[in-house]
């Protein structure tokens, strides 16, 4: 009887422990996605025109698989726009990915606390995958 009693409590620890690992996974995905975040942010910072104007051709050069200055009316090849606006291709994806990546991991912090860890690590392996589209 002891025997069984032990290994019921041995079962019941454990099974907050387990059910931790996706908020630890959470947790330890948060930093990173942050500084991602704030990397984009800076990629297309320098004032909404600039940065509207960088986007947009960012947007059009990955789309023709190109780079932008390439583009009709595109930044001068090696000209410090031309960088700027591969920064921004290279670091968002256009933003999207990020704000995806966020969306998903919001999905999991919420997945974690229902306790469903599989829809929770789901949750979080699409938000990994996200952040590196970005």
């Amino acid at each position: 009887m002891k025997l069984i009693l032990a290994a019921g409590l041995i079962a019941g620890l454990a099974g907050p422990a387990l059910a931790g690992a996706c908020g630890t996974e959470i947790s330890s995905l948060e930093p990173r996605l942050d500084a991602k975040s704030r990397e984009t942010i800076a990629a297309s910072s320098g004032g909404k025109e600039v940065a509207s104007r960088r986007e947009a051709q960012a947007e059009a050069a990955t789309e023709k698989g190109t780079s932008p200055s390439a583009l009709p009316k595109g930044p001068a090849p090696g000209s410090a726009e031309t960088q700027a606006t591969a920064d921004v291709a290279k670091a968002s994806g256009g933003g999207t990915g990020v704000m995806e990546a966020r969306a998903s991991l919001n999905r999991a912090r919420e997945l974690d606390k229902k306790g469903d860890e599989a829809g929770c690590m789901k949750a979080l392996s699409d938000a990994k995958e996200q952040m590196d589209k970005s």
